[in-house]
């Protein structure tokens, strides 16, 4: 393999294009020039579209460098940009980005203080980012760009009950966002990429229907011709070609389904990976990876081969944690921190940074960190994309394990509570069996069982209190049963001696 090549590749696989990458974006020159024109009549700017659709990267290397380069009349050159995404901390993670991506200068501060102090000004009000950006902006002529992307991990956030605040925090962050696009004293931009089949939800915050009405984007489907610009094009950049009848394969392969863009992406990183120096992707390659249909469970699987049988464990508890796969509710990326990881897995930074950097290295990208070098408490940990879930096939195993393992946990605690509140009784067979069984078969532990409620000693505690009162009553049944035979025996007895032949009268003789 040509060592250059190993290190440019052109296609991103499951990660979403960044920003630098903008030179080897194509296809999506249509929708980056009709987002700019609905940015410059609407500041708040919602891109809406299936997982998988390439929403993240129209906004990062679509929009984001359009940006820079000038291409929003009017508005010039200079842009400042903070991307972000709410995870379990929406306002804090908002001042983060504006400071560590240099939208508000730290100044001569300490940086934990000024981000306190950042973060004070952003919760004071609706109008805090506007305030923030009054009072610390460097460059009055500059514009800002705040871009929040996976926007429907503010739902999730919202409707954590183990976050205390955490509705009026989500409700302060919307409000943060439609004031500051609102108002005309700063040119101040909004844009947030969001799952459509998360939309529904915009309606639990005031005015964010309306402002989504007024300038939603819904990214379309490649057509035929964008699609082969983005499987072509970029190849060609990096100074490689695209065997034609590849090219009709790819296109035939992938169909109508915007989910599998990102499969497309994976395929395509992965045959560039594998190829020689001199040779055009071809058919061949694309039959070794295992063609689109198998080709990222096949990697992922190589990848997990590869691991001892310690870091396998680490690996399907990491991944577990990292799947959101309740019933009721679409599967979604849930990152976690290294310190949960570390709780979770009940082992140290070290080996869990090892199987880590395992499936996030380059060519794989199955994994993500927010970490830059060091790991530290803080990091987050998380999917690269939605769609390993279900093109790996062990991980879709194990993400209906989660589940399955989950739904039993939280019927047990609300039995629990139900008991402590005297409104129900302890379980008994066959439910009683079955959660015992699951208890003994997952081993389920107080870090695991965090992410669901807070109630894990006392759902235990109802648990063996239950098996113990079934444990009595069984005892009791026995020693009742053992009771009743006995005195069956003693009647049994007594009607034998009954009907026995009286003995014969000797005083006769």
């Amino acid at each position: 393999m040509n060592g250059e090549e190993s290190r440019f590749n052109p296609f991103p696989g499951l990660r979403a294009f960044q920003p630098q990458e903008d030179l080897v974006f194509f296809g999506r020159q249509k929708q980056t020039d009709d987002l700019l024109w609905r940015l410059r009549s609407n500041r708040f700017l919602p891109v809406v579209g299936a997982s998988g659709s390439g929403k993240s990267s129209l906004l990062l290397s679509g929009v984001v460098p359009s940006l820079h380069s000038g291409f929003m009349l009017k508005a010039g050159s200079n842009w400042r940009v903070a991307m972000l995404r709410p995870g379990k901390d929406p306002i804090g993670n908002l001042a983060a980005a504006l400071l560590d991506q240099g939208v508000i200068d730290e100044g001569g501060e300490d940086a934990d203080i000024h981000r306190q102090l950042l973060e004070a000004t952003l919760r004071s009000s609706a109008l805090g980012l506007i305030r923030a950006l009054r009072q610390t902006r460097a460059g009055e002529g500059d514009n800002v760009l705040v871009v929040v992307d996976q926007f429907e991990e503010l739902f999730r956030y919202r409707h954590n009950r183990k976050i205390k605040g955490s509705r009026d925090e989500a409700a302060s962050f919307v409000k943060l966002l439609i004031e500051a696009a609102r108002q005309d004293e700063l040119p101040i931009y909004v844009a947030l990429a969001l799952r459509s089949e998360f939309l529904g939800h915009c309606v639990e915050y005031p005015g964010l229907t309306d402002a989504i009405n007024r300038g939603v984007y819904l990214v379309p489907r490649f057509s035929r011709d964008e699609l082969k610009q983005a499987i072509v094009s970029p190849a060609v950049v990096a100074g490689g070609q695209v065997a034609a009848r590849l090219v009709t394969r790819l296109l035939n392969d992938a169909g109508d389904d915007p989910g599998h863009l990102v499969l497309l992406q994976h395929s395509l990183m992965r045959m560039w990976h594998r190829k020689q120096r001199d040779e055009a992707l071809d058919l061949e390659h694309y039959e070794a990876i295992g063609t689109m249909a198998e080709a990222l469970s096949r990697h992922a699987e190589e990848a997990y081969s590869e691991l001892d049988s310690g870091q396998r464990r680490i690996a399907e508890t990491l991944f577990k944690a990292l799947t959101d796969g309740t019933a009721g509710r679409p599967g979604t990326r849930r990152p976690v921190t290294l310190r949960q990881m570390c709780e979770l897995t009940c082992t140290g930074v070290g080996e869990i940074g090892a199987v880590l950097e395992h499936f996030g290295r380059h060519g794989r990208s199955f994994l993500e960190s927010s970490a830059d070098g060091r790991l530290d408490d803080d990091a987050i940990l998380d999917l690269s994309h939605e769609s390993l879930m279900k093109a790996w096939t062990r991980l879709a195993s194990w993400v209906e394990e989660e589940a399955r393992s989950a739904e039993v946990y939280l019927r047990v605690a609300a039995a629990a509570a139900l008991h402590r509140e005297d409104r129900a009784g302890y379980w008994r067979d066959p439910e009683l069996y079955f959660a015992l069984e699951w208890r003994r078969e997952t081993q389920p532990t107080e870090a695991w069982a965090r992410r669901y409620d807070d109630s894990f000693e006392q759902t235990m505690h109802f648990l063996d209190e239950s098996r113990l009162a079934q444990e009595r009553a069984q005892d009791g049944a026995e020693t009742r049963a053992r009771e009743l035979e006995n005195e069956v025996d003693s009647l049994r007895r007594e009607i034998e001696r009954l009907k026995a032949p009286a003995p014969a009268d000797d005083s006769s003789r």
